[in-house]
């Protein structure tokens, strides 16, 4: 399946719009459950030798250390971010684990050798990626039976009457933006094909999908936090000026916050996981 972008720019530096978010975006941006890593460690083909494992698009590494955190020690992740700002909270983020490296580096040209790596991810940023390209660089970079795990984390606005209202305000102050569509490298939004990509790319079988619902409870500060890591909303301040936006944030934690302050976010992590053809 093609993806489908409302943007027009073939050169969008799509990394750069989180520039000075990073503090933020390391505190409040929602983890991933430890079943996710799980799962993704069970399709691994056996090895008694050191592992590589690369997460592209790493952002400040948060699945970069919960991939850490189930792999064996004497196996090696490489975080790869362009994003300065990104990979240098990462790299202060993840000093307790030191078989991770963080690299700058882009999806579409991986600095990693040729069947060096067991695993690749991309965690809550593979939309943002040239897709054809990237795939191409997977399949140079994995070995024989290698995995590939394209993971999302999505806030349940279906089943949230806050988090529909949530959508609502991305999509009045966010051109281009509807919900269930991710940003893109033109510039727009664009609906995920992660699925359909593989499964019609012959140098990849056995597609598989799993999720996992889950929930946190935030404060208003906290929300507001999160929203303002995010690209939408920089978007929308960048485009209807900070005072209308937050004001109209503000006014849906307001309307929505339990009577002490509280707010449940559902979330749903998703992932689309193959393996590299022999």
């Amino acid at each position: 399946m093609t993806q489908v972008s409302t943007g027009t720019s073939d050169a969008f530096p799509n990394w750069t719009i989180y520039t000075g978010a990073a503090g933020q975006y390391q505190a409040m941006r929602p983890d991933y459950p430890n079943a996710a890593a799980d799962w993704i460690l069970q399709a691994l083909p056996p090895s008694r030798e050191p592992r590589l494992a690369v997460d592209v698009g790493c952002g400040t590494g948060i699945f970069t250390r919960r991939i850490a955190g189930v792999l064996r020690q004497t196996d090696r992740i490489l975080g790869i971010e362009p994003n300065d700002d990104m990979r240098h909270q990462a790299i202060s983020a993840s000093a307790l684990h030191p078989n991770i490296e963080l690299v700058a580096g882009s999806s579409e040209a991986l600095p990693v050798g040729n069947n060096a790596a067991v695993l690749v991810t991309a965690a809550s940023a593979a939309h943002w990626f040239d897709l054809p390209r990237f795939y191409d660089e997977v399949v140079r970079v994995l070995s024989s039976d290698g995995v590939i795990a394209i993971v999302q984390n999505k806030r349940r606005w279906w089943d949230s009457l806050f988090l529909e209202t949530y959508e609502e305000f991305h999509e009045k102050f966010v051109p281009g933006y509807r919900r269930g569509t991710f940003p893109d490298r033109f510039g727009g939004f664009a609906e995920e094909t992660f699925a359909s990509d593989l499964a019609a790319n012959r140098n990849f079988q056995g597609v598989r999908k799993a999720s996992w619902e889950w929930n946190r409870t935030l404060s208003k500060a906290e929300f507001e936090s999160l929203s303002l890591s995010t690209s939408h909303t920089r978007r929308a301040l960048a485009n209807s000026g900070e005072g209308v936006v937050m004001k109209a944030l503000r006014d849906i934690l307001d309307l929505f916050a339990s009577a002490d302050g509280w707010l449940d976010v559902p979330y749903v992590t998703e992932i689309t996981l193959a393996k590299r053809s022999p």
